[in-house]
């Protein structure tokens, strides 16, 4: 399955969070600014301003920012390449197929 745009692109501010070591920050947000949906990029923005970061990616049935663990059963690790709202720190959660 092909990975959506918007899904994509919040990975790549994941990545931009994360390890953006030497990158101009700024810059790399004003290019994807440009592609992504604005009412994402404005719910980013606040998660980020609220939280520090605004994104997350479940990895093993687990939210790689607060670390909370989903079920095995849990709807959300069915829906493959999306993006959700970690229910407990509200960043946004990207279900990747490795998610489970």
């Amino acid at each position: 399955m092909k990975m959506p745009v918007q899904v994509r692109l919040i990975l790549e501010l994941h990545r931009l969070e994360t390890n953006g070591n030497g990158i101009d920050e700024e810059a790399a947000l004003r290019n994807l600014a440009q592609r992504m949906d604005p009412s994402l990029l404005k719910l980013y923005r606040r998660l980020k301003e609220r939280r520090g970061t605004g994104t997350a990616i479940l990895q093993n049935g687990m939210c790689g920012a607060c670390m909370f663990i989903y079920p095995k059963t849990h709807e959300m690790l069915r829906c493959k390449n999306t993006i959700h709202f970690c229910e407990f720190c509200g960043r946004l959660l990207v279900v990747t197929e490795d998610a489970a």
